[in-house]
């Protein structure tokens, strides 16, 4: 997912700058973008964090026809869920690989309660989003759409 103020142009420009003989692949075009300007499935090394953030880019996916206004509003949502997730990857590899010793559990006590917190809400986020698309009623879409853009999830 491209951030929603990104220069989408520009950054394909400097993505085919660089393969001058070869039309530039999607990947290409990730890579010659800024850290904060993309974040994209690849990125994810944990498969279960792959799969979440695939997850709520299908979501969004299938609500961009509903009303602009929201989708924007939940555009900017989504963008910094998939920042904080993609973020919190460094944080999430180091307690995995933390050896049991003294005065761990003192150790990783904050870290984890920030990690389960955030799971907590980019969870109430995606069922949030998986609710507005999947609502066949076109009356309830609309309140379900304006509820999704009202949480934070971080």
């Amino acid at each position: 997912m491209w951030r929603p103020e990104a220069d989408l142009d520009a950054i394909r420009r400097a993505a085919k700058g660089k393969r001058v003989w070869a039309r530039p692949s999607e990947w290409d075009v990730v890579l010659a973008a800024g850290a904060r300007d993309v974040v994209h499935c690849e990125q994810f090394t944990d498969p279960g964090q792959r799969r979440r953030a695939g997850r709520l880019c299908a979501h969004f996916d299938a609500m961009r026809d509903l009303d602009a206004r929201w989708v924007a509003q939940v555009e900017r949502l989504l963008w910094r869920a998939l920042l904080a997730l993609r973020d919190s990857q460094p944080v999430r590899e180091a307690l995995r690989r933390t050896d049991n010793r003294p005065g761990l559990a003192a150790a990783i006590a904050e870290p984890t309660r920030e990690l389960a917190e955030l799971d907590r809400r980019l969870d109430q986020f995606e069922s949030a989003l998986r609710i507005a698309v999947e609502e066949p009623d076109p009356e309830l879409t609309g309140p379900a759409l304006r509820r999704v853009a009202a949480l934070d999830p971080l």
